[in-house]
Parts: C-alpha cells; sequence; structure tokens
C-alpha cells in the first residue's frame, strides 16, 4: 500500500467517525423529561369517578320512594318501616338529607307534605335530632322506568344472551327509545 492510499483511508475513517460524533452528539444532554406525557399511576384517574358513584349510591339508600307508603297515603308500608331504622341508625354519620319522592310533576303537594311530616315524627321517635331539618321533598334522582321498559327489562335479564332480543347477537334488547322491545316510539 502506498503512502497516498493510506492517508486516504485515514481520512476516510476520520470523516466517518466525525459523522458518526456528529449523529450522536457528544454525550451530553440538557434532561426536560420524556418527551410524551407520563402515564398516571394505575387508578389514579378512576378511583374519584368510583367514590362519586359509590357516595351517589349511599345518598340514594336515604329516599324515601312513592312505593314505600301504602298506596296514597302517607303511612309507610311495612318494608319502608325497616328502612326508616336503617336510615336513623346512618344518619347521624352522613351529611345526606333524607329525601321523599315528589308526586309527578307535583300534583300533591299536600300528600307529600303529609309524607314528610310521618318520617319527620318517626325519626324524632327514634332519637335522630334535628329531624325536622335533615328531610325535604324532591324529585328522585333516578327517572324510573316506564312500564315497557320495565318490562323488557325484566325479560332481558331473564333471557339475557343469546336470543330473545337479549345481549347476544341482535343487541339492544330494553333500550329506552328507538327499537328495544317497546317498538319505535313508546
Amino acid at each position: 500500500m502506498t503512502a497516498n492510499t493510506k492517508s486516504a483511508i485515514r481520512v476516510t475513517t476520520l470523516v466517518a467517525l466525525w459523522g458518526l460524533l456528529g449523529t450522536t452528539g457528544c454525550g451530553w444532554h440538557q434532561y426536560g423529561g420524556p418527551s410524551y406525557d407520563r402515564p398516571f399511576p394505575i387508578g389514579q384517574v378512576t378511583d374519584s369517578f368510583w367514590e362519586t358513584q359509590q357516595t351517589n349510591g349511599e345518598a340514594a339508600d336515604f329516599i324515601f320512594f312513592d312505593h314505600e307508603f301504602a298506596g296514597q297515603t302517607a303511612n309507610l308500608a311495612p318494608g319502608a318501616k325497616d328502612k326508616l331504622m336503617q336510615v336513623a341508625t346512618r344518619l347521624e354519620h352522613v351529611p345526606f338529607p333524607v329525601t321523599i319522592e315528589q308526586s309527578p310533576h307535583n300534583g300533591r303537594p299536600q300528600l307529600d307534605q303529609q309524607r314528610r311530616q310521618v318520617i319527620v315524627e318517626q325519626l324524632a321517635r327514634l332519637g335522630v335530632p334535628e329531624a325536622d331539618k335533615r328531610v325535604v321533598v324532591a324529585p328522585a334522582f333516578t327517572e324510573g322506568y316506564t312500564a315497557i321498559e320495565g318490562e323488557a327489562a325484566y325479560y332481558q335479564n331473564i333471557y339475557g344472551g343469546f336470543g330473545y332480543f337479549g345481549n347476544g347477537f341482535f343487541g339492544g334488547g330494553a333500550g329506552r327509545r328507538f327499537g328495544g322491545f317497546g317498538g319505535m316510539f313508546r
């Protein structure tokens, strides 16, 4: 090999090394963190959602619905008397009001107030302090189902799965509108 060839190889090698150093850098970087958002720890985002759901569910335990009174009277049904005992026991530990479900379209405000008064008297009898301030008449948290929707939900739970318009191949089932068992516009 001649001196010119050796020198050409050296120059080519130096240029190649210089190029490699230029593409990889000198090894010093100012660290600014990853170029993407770091993921949250598992459960951090969803925990607050689930806690809210749990709190709302617990608040719903303190609602006395229309069906928990005997007919169109202010008398408690037998099952509601047990519920009243549970509510009285738990009431001192929670911030929720005791809610009496309002009549549909506020059609019977006198009956609603009579029902409220019965609950206030029973809670006071059970030793709940300031029961009058904790009992309110208001619409229920949930909208409820129509008779057709309730029937569809019942059959979907019984026959759910493959067929019977349940969760199987046909999907849908007890949809609130546009299909399901109730027809197009029920």
